[in-house]
């Protein structure tokens, strides 16, 4: 009869100890899912910088020294980057369409080191 007594408590206490070393397994596979992010996030980032310095001595070798260059990206539901190259001068606003069409194929020949990201490249307007 004792023991009978006894199994309700057994019984709590061993969902309890199931429930706590669930939460720590969870808590390590978390932590290690944040570490990957980090690094995955600094090595775009790392990436990101070397590419804009790469546009940046295109246009300053094509005579737009100083050029605004920003880079902008979203990421989709399946992870895959999409960036937006915003460059702005004063003398590219006064060049002709095909002029800025021209200049425009020339940054999009620059490789970004990672084929799955999508580029799209936009003069800004003063």
């Amino acid at each position: 009869m004792k023991s009978l007594k006894r199994l309700p408590y057994t019984l709590i206490i061993s969902i309890f100890l199931i429930l706590i070393i669930a939460f720590c397994i969870s808590g390590t596979v978390l932590s290690q899912s944040s570490h990957e992010s980090k690094i995955e996030e600094k090595y775009y980032r790392e990436m990101e910088n070397i590419y804009v310095q790469e546009i940046r001595d295109l246009l300053t070798d094509q005579g737009y020294e100083n050029s605004g260059i920003t880079m902008t990206h979203v990421i989709d539901e399946n992870g895959m980057r999409t960036y937006t190259v915003t460059i702005h001068h004063g003398r590219i606003d006064r060049l002709s369409e095909t002029e800025r069409e021209e200049l425009l194929a020339q940054c999009s020949e620059i490789t970004f080191p990672d084929d799955g990201c999508g580029f799209r490249y936009e003069f800004l307007k003063g």
